[in-house]
C-alpha cells in the first residue's frame, strides 16, 4: 500500500511540477484529410498522413509529406501501417514471419534514413489500434505477437540513430490497451482515438469528447505519458459537429496530459465497414471554416507533445 501511495505521490508532484514549471502553450491541432483543401492553408500544427510501408511508393510518398510539413512550419505525425505486401501475395498470416525474416528492412531503413533528414521533430505513430482485435493485420489476439513486431520495427529503426523520431504508441484505448505495452523505453507519447455518432447509442445522442475522453486517458496516466487524441472524429449535420467539436476544444484546459489532437477529415474507410452502417467524419464547410477561426488555441499549462 505504501509503494502504491508514494508512485500515486510522484506522479502527482511531477504533474504538478509541469503545470507550474512549464510555460503556457496551446495543444497542437492537426487535420488529417484524405483529399487536400483550402484548409491547408490554415496554421494547424500538426501535419498527418498514414502510410503503408508495402506502398511501392512508400519513400517518394514520406519525402512530399515531411516537405510538405516544413514549407508549412508544422510537426509530421506519420501513422505507419505494417500491412503485408500484398502485391506480393502476401496475406495478413505472413505478417510477421515476414518481418523477422527481413522482408521490410529496406523498407525501414529508408524510412528511418529520410526521418532523420528531416530538419525538426517527428512524430511516428507506428500500428495504430492494435487493442480492437481483427481492425488490422497487427491487432492480434495475443498482445505479445504485437509487441514482438514493435520492439522488432523499434530496433530496425533506432539502429539508423534518427534522434529527432519521439514515438507514439497508439491505442484506440479499449479496456485491455495496456496488454499491449510495449515497454518504457519504446514509448514517447501515448495516442488514442476518440469518434462520435449519434448510431451508437440508443438514445441517438452524441457522446461527448470529453466523456470518452475520461474514459480512456487512464492509459497515459498509468505510463505517464503525454496524451495526444491522434484521431477525432464526428459524423452528422453541422450543428452537431460544430457543437461536439465546441465542446471538445472548450474541455482541452482541464487536462494538463493532452497535448494535442488531429482532426480526420475523411470518411471511414470502406475498407473497414462499422456496424452502423458507412459513416463520414468530414466537417461541413461552415464547421470547416469555424475550426479554422479557432486557432491558435487558447495556450494553457500541461505537457508537451514535443518534450524531452
Amino acid at each position: 500500500a505504501l509503494v502504491v501511495v508514494s508512485a500515486a505521490t510522484s506522479a502527482l508532484l511531477v504533474v504538478l511540477s509541469q503545470r507550474t514549471t512549464q510555460p503556457p502553450a496551446p495543444p497542437l491541432l492537426g487535420l488529417y484529410e484524405y483529399q487536400s483543401s483550402s484548409a491547408q492553408g490554415a496554421p494547424f500544427a500538426l501535419e498527418a498522413t498514414f502510410l503503408d510501408w508495402s506502398d511501392p511508393q512508400l519513400l517518394p510518398r514520406l519525402r512530399r509529406f515531411l516537405q510538405l510539413a516544413e514549407s508549412r512550419r508544422r510537426v509530421p505525425l506519420l501513422t505507419l501501417e505494417p500491412f503485408p505486401d500484398r502485391l506480393a501475395g502476401r496475406s495478413n498470416h505472413h505478417l510477421l514471419a515476414d518481418v523477422f525474416a527481413g522482408r521490410h528492412d529496406p523498407a525501414l531503413a529508408g524510412i528511418a534514413r529520410t526521418l532523420a533528414a528531416h530538419p525538426g521533430p517527428v512524430l511516428l505513430r507506428f500500428a495504430h489500434e492494435m487493442d480492437k482485435q481483427g481492425q488490422y493485420p497487427w491487432a492480434y489476439r495475443e498482445p505479445e505477437r504485437y509487441i514482438r513486431l514493435y520492439h522488432y520495427v523499434f530496433g530496425r529503426i533506432s539502429a539508423q540513430r534518427p534522434t529527432n523520431v519521439r514515438w507514439v504508441w497508439s491505442p484506440a484505448g479499449t479496456p485491455r490497451a495496456d496488454r499491449f505495452w510495449p515497454g518504457d523505453a519504446y514509448v514517447d507519447l501515448i495516442g488514442l482515438s476518440i469518434y462520435a455518432s449519434r448510431a451508437w447509442n440508443s438514445d441517438r445522442a452524441l457522446e461527448p469528447f470529453a466523456q470518452q475522453l475520461n474514459q480512456k486517458r487512464w492509459i497515459a496516466q498509468r505510463y505517464g505519458r503525454p496524451l495526444l487524441v491522434a484521431e477525432v472524429g464526428v459524423s452528422g449535420p453541422a450543428a452537431d459537429q460544430q457543437h461536439w467539436l465546441r465542446q471538445a476544444l472548450e474541455t482541452l484546459p482541464r487536462y494538463p496530459e493532452l497535448c494535442g489532437l488531429v482532426y480526420f477529415q475523411a470518411p471511414q474507410p470502406v475498407w473497414m465497414p462499422l456496424p452502423s452502417g458507412h459513416e463520414d467524419w468530414s466537417l461541413k464547410p461552415s464547421v470547416l471554416q469555424w475550426l479554422q477561426q479557432q486557432l491558435p488555441l487558447t495556450p494553457r499549462h500541461g505537457r508537451s507533445c514535443l518534450e524531452a
